[in-house]
């Protein structure tokens, strides 16, 4: 029997995605969540205006529609799975918002592609991403964003977080939100040795950064992955 990763793959399809659930789709907290995003990278991810920005994993623009706001304009790129959600955020989010958005700052691709883009990033932001993703899709992710961050650029991810690495196969509640996660089971956590291993399998130039609380309503953590200068 073949193993699901997440909920999410095989991405929805268009008659599973409309306009009175695509919000709960994408984990809900609509306005908290894409509230705390931009709040976030103003003001510890030096998030400004004039940057560019991807945003990894973006559904229906949960936060883009904050970045596209903040951020001039043509700086904002997203990346998502579902072709749905992304039309879901084109024909009702978009315009709701009194927003526009070029079609082509948006992609589809299940393997994290960003570099048909042509875009040097300044940042890259994946909240509600890698907690949903096992480790092999975490190595593609980290691999794909590694080509397209400019140097001094850095990569912001949300991940559940094990600070015991002895209990790492054990189920862990995270009291904040009441979700438990699970080693091989989706939502996933994760401990720092993996993302080291990884760092150190890839051979890129990126320096792990563990940031941690951020307040999440539901006890994910901050990571964050520099891109050396060299």
């Amino acid at each position: 029997m073949a193993i699901r990763v997440n909920e999410y793959c095989p991405p929805f399809t268009a008659d599973k995605v409309t306009r009175d659930n695509c919000r709960k789709l994408v984990g809900g907290l609509w306005k908290e969540m894409g509230e705390l995003q931009l709040n976030f990278m103003k003001t510890r991810g030096g998030l400004l205006p004039e940057m560019t920005l991807l945003d990894l994993g973006c559904g229906c623009f949960r936060g883009g529609i904050h970045f596209i706001r903040y951020l001039n304009e043509g700086g904002y790129y997203g990346l998502d799975i579902s072709t749905s959600l992304i039309s879901a955020g084109f024909e009702y989010e978009l315009p709701q918002a009194g927003l526009k958005l070029a079609r082509d700052h948006v992609i589809a691709s299940d393997h994290f592609d960003a570099s048909s883009f042509g875009v040097q990033f300044d940042r890259v932001l994946a909240v509600s991403l890698w907690t949903h993703l096992p480790l092999n899709h975490i190595q593609r992710s980290l691999w794909e964003v590694s080509r397209v961050l400019k140097p001094g650029g850095i990569f912001y991810t949300s991940v559940f977080w094990c600070p015991d690495p002895l209990a790492l196969l054990s189920p862990l509640r995270h009291e904040s939100g009441g979700v438990v996660s699970y080693r091989d089971l989706d939502p996933y956590h994760y401990c720092q040795g993996d993302f080291d291993f990884l760092l150190f399998q890839l051979s890129i130039p990126l320096r792990l950064q563990w940031i941690g609380e951020w307040e999440h309503p539901r006890d994910q953590q901050m990571v964050a992955f520099h891109r050396l200068d060299i």
